[in-house]
């Protein structure tokens, strides 16, 4: 069928410049939309249909014969897009009139019919004139709509949008054959009231109070944070060694060892048992110090003249300052 189809439609489209009626494109007009024509016929062929279509319509701008919406139904319907397929039915139907022989009326006819049963009609009133309407997020048109719109059965969503209004969209799920009403109301979106006078001085207490002013914002000590997080690794990778340094002495006790090399390994875990405890402390001091500054300290503007110090000795740690 589509090949026949295709045949039929390219020998048409030819034979127009020789009979041109008054409704019939121009010589000039088919001459030019041969070409993509042509194309729309190779693409049809190869089973290219998006792109066929694309090139029919395309075609049918630039040459409005009744004979190209022939070509528009059958891509449509071999696409499974019923409704514009029944549009472009009727279209070639109403355009052609009596210069459609009557072979193919009927086989027009009866591909309508067949359509109608795959349809359903919406018909669809939108709140105010105007608002763009779409089926499936593709505009269809403004309100108030000429008539019911045609869509394909099966879950389809309806969408009116206007200007100072807000959006809205309802999914209908229709089934062939069927018509629905729907109802869109369009509510106008809120917008901040309008004030006629000056604006009230900040000054005035009867046209309305001062704004407080904004205390001084707190810096984050991320230097405080950076000491603190520093700390914080090497507190856990010398207690990783402290571990490691008492698990080889438990080793050296449990197993004949001379007195020296448990003497070694019994300081060497002292010592850094020691480091851990005083890296430990630096780290709480600090974080605790960066943590007064983040949250407790007083602001810039109100801070007197002060200075901090850490001092860490092999079994201590403090922190001396000037507030």
């Amino acid at each position: 069928m589509v090949k026949r189809a295709s045949t039929w439609l390219a020998l048409g489209c030819l034979a127009v410049g020789s009979h041109a009626l008054a409704a019939e494109p121009s010589a000039e007009d088919i001459a030019r939309a041969r070409p993509v024509y042509t194309q729309a016929l190779e693409l049809y062929n190869e089973g290219a249909f998006d792109a066929a279509l694309v090139e029919f319509e395309k075609a049918y701008a630039m040459a409005p014969s009744y004979r190209l919406l022939y070509n528009i139904a059958l891509v449509n319907a071999q696409l499974n897009d019923f409704a514009q397929a029944l549009r472009a039915y009727r279209r070639y139907l109403e355009e052609g009139g009596k210069k459609i022989d009557a072979k193919r009326r009927a086989e027009v006819e009866r591909e309508i019919k067949k359509l109608e049963s795959r349809v359903a009609e919406i018909t669809l009133s939108v709140s105010v004139d105007g608002a763009e309407v779409s089926v499936d997020d593709l505009p269809v048109g403004t309100s108030p709509l000429d008539g019911p719109l045609l869509v394909n059965s099966g879950r389809r969503k309806l969408s009116a949008a206007k200007a100072g209004h807000t959006p809205v969209s309802r999914v209908l799920v229709v089934s062939g054959g069927t018509t629905s009403e729907l109802s869109l109301e369009l509510r106008p979106t809120a917008s901040p009231p309008r004030g006629d006078g000056p604006k009230p001085s900040p000054s005035d207490p009867a046209r309305g109070a001062p704004r407080p002013e904004e205390g001084p914002t707190r810096p984050i000590p991320w230097v405080w944070w950076g000491v603190t997080g520093a700390l914080a690794a090497g507190t856990a990778t010398i207690g990783l060694l402290t571990l490691s340094a008492q698990s080889d002495l438990d080793a050296k006790r449990e197993s004949p060892a001379k007195k020296s090399e448990l003497d070694d390994a019994a300081t060497k875990t002292r010592t850094l048992a020691v480091v851990t405890d005083v890296t430990l402390v630096a780290t709480l001091a600090v974080g605790g110090y960066a943590l007064y500054q983040t949250f407790f300290s007083p602001p810039p503007e109100q801070e007197a003249t002060r200075s901090v110090d850490v001092l860490a000795g092999p079994r201590s740690v403090s922190v001396v300052g000037r507030f």
